[in-house]
């Protein structure tokens, strides 16, 4: 499991009120640069949930092949499409799943670690 930090949100560490100066920034520019300190402008944002998206929707695209080999009456490719798509649909959605956990965890931590209710 992936440890949660509260840098989890880039901007959730910085209290309304911008009593918190994060390193080397001043009040106005966080880090010094205009954005958070551990958020660089070539990183994407949601890379980490990447897999699940994608594993799905090859599941799908899987269980359409499925149903089109089984109209032509191949038999053999219909069932290696079937188990494909289902394997791509199982480990699809457990990747998003497990993603929403972590962002859950991430927010309840961050909420802990400023005192928030």
């Amino acid at each position: 499991m992936l440890p949660v930090t509260p840098y989890a949100y880039p901007v959730a560490h910085i209290p309304p009120g911008g009593d918190h100066i994060p390193r080397g920034g001043t009040r106005n520019r966080p880090g010094g640069t205009g954005r958070p300190p551990d958020e660089t402008p070539y990183r994407p944002r949601a890379i980490q949930n990447l897999p699940g998206p994608i594993l799905t929707a090859s599941g799908i695209v899987s269980i359409a092949l499925t149903l089109t080999t089984a109209g032509y009456g191949e038999l053999v490719w219909s069932v290696l499409c079937g188990l494909t798509g289902a394997l791509c649909l199982r480990f699809g959605i457990g990747l998003m799943v497990l993603e929403q956990d972590r962002i859950k965890a991430a927010k309840a931590q961050d909420r802990a670690h400023h005192g928030d209710n």
